[in-house]
């Protein structure tokens, strides 16, 4: 597909990948919808080019309407809050289960229902869906995690609310795109780093206030936003990529070596040190076929860091 020639919907487009998602498609040529509930809270990409239509993910008219502008959608929108995304662990001490279940479930499952049977309907055919390593079934160690591995039973809530809602949006867009004949490609991105981002930079501000900070070998995949953006915009120009799922979960990096990232590009930070994890020493993710397909590439943790934080520091949110 030629990206030059084309009109891309992006569904929250307003939130911290979103924006990466829109302006990574300018960069690329493409002319951009911003599809979100409240248009006011990306106003900054409104005068770098991207326009905007009003649409909340449960309602079906509104999103078709908004489609009918576009040659290809981003099916980006989502809940997705740490906490939540680790209620596996957490279980036996949280107490909104049923509450998180609803939200999730409307937002990623009936959400995701919504804007394909709405691209459908304003004759939108070509989805780039964002999905998530998560939806897998976490194992500990080597072998890494790839685009084959046991998936969880969404259905069954298998992995709490937002990992099971998210198996059940993957497993739905294809199904839609099958019904529809719909021409999707799915990426999946690990934890997301970003500048505006409100789960993991306030966790590592948090931290790096303690005078000694002890921090585990145990690794989890982390993807710059910019990153996965530009996956999305190799996938809309590789017509390979159509029906297709991508593993873009990001480096292996330990929790040691995101710490000492931050605290390099932060210029202080508390005295740190790792702890072993001898048994269960992290999650991997095979992003193999993402870098031989797309040209997935990861940016170094220290230069990401320095980047979000000279972003934020701005209040401006300019990347290149």
């Amino acid at each position: 597909m030629d990206i030059t020639k084309i009109t891309v919907g992006v569904t929250g487009a307003s939130g911290m990948l979103g924006v990466y998602i829109c302006r990574s498609l300018l960069a690329a040529g493409a002319t951009v919808y911003g599809i979100v509930r409240n248009p006011d809270k990306a106003s900054f990409l409104e005068k770098e080019g991207v326009l905007f239509a009003k649409a909340d993910l449960n309602d079906r008219q509104a999103l078709t309407e908004a489609f009918k502008n576009c040659d290809a959608i981003v099916s980006n929108a989502a809940l997705y809050k740490m906490g939540t995304a680790l209620e596996t662990y957490i279980k036996p001490f949280y107490f909104g289960k049923n509450k998180t279940w609803n939200e999730n479930y409307k937002a990623n499952k009936e959400g995701t229902e919504n804007v394909y049977e709405a691209a459908a309907a304003a004759g939108c055919k070509r989805i780039v869906q964002i999905s998530t390593v998560a939806l897998y079934y976490w194992k500990y160690g080597k072998p890494a995690l790839n685009e084959q591995s046991r998936m969880l039973n969404g259905a069954k809530r298998e992995g709490g609310a937002y990992r099971a809602t998210k198996q059940l949006s993957q497993q739905l867009a294809f199904a839609i795109s099958e019904k529809h004949g719909l021409k999707t490609t799915t990426l999946q991105p690990g934890t997301i780093y970003g500048a505006r981002d409100s789960n993991l930079t306030p966790l590592l501000n948090r931290l790096m206030k303690y005078p000694v900070l002890p921090l585990p070998k145990f690794s989890i995949p982390l993807v710059y936003a910019h990153d996965a953006a530009q996956c999305v915009v190799a996938a809309l120009k590789n017509d390979n990529s159509i029906g297709q799922t991508y593993m873009i979960g990001g480096m292996n990096a330990t929790l040691y070596e995101i710490g000492r990232a931050w605290k390099e590009a932060v210029g202080k930070g508390p005295l740190s040190f790792p702890i072993p994890v001898p048994v269960w020493n992290g999650i991997y993710v095979d992003c193999g076929k993402a870098e031989k397909e797309l040209g997935f590439r990861n940016k170094p943790l220290v230069d990401g860091f320095r980047e979000i934080l000279e972003e934020d520091a701005r209040g401006r949110y300019n990347i290149t």
